[in-house]
């Protein structure tokens, strides 16, 4: 990144109000997207608009985990959190008996 784009990046930044280093830790984690889906291996394709839409991203910042899951797998995988109990973003629910 060249002096005149980090400029114009900063003053973009002040605009919106958004803080840097957040800006910084979330771009150096788009380098760590895997090229498969985690579960079954099917190739994912950062430039294909179309995988970009309708694929799923889970992003870990403090253990600065990135894994991607194809729309299949993706929801096979909600719906075995939803059997176990577990809420989507996390968080431990009652389990239905």
């Amino acid at each position: 990144m060249n002096r005149k784009q980090r400029r114009a990046m900063s003053k973009a930044l002040k605009k919106t109000k958004v803080d840097h280093n957040a800006l910084e830790t979330k771009l150096g984690l788009f380098d760590m997207i895997p090229d498969d889906c985690v579960i079954c291996h099917a190739p994912f394709d950062k430039t294909n608009k179309e995988m970009v839409k309708t694929w799923n991203v889970a992003v870990r910042q403090k253990e600065k985990i990135v894994r991607v899951y194809c729309p299949t797998c993706w929801t096979k995988t909600r719906n075995l959190l939803n059997d176990l109990g577990v809420d989507v973003d996390g968080k431990q629910t009652k389990r239905k008996n």
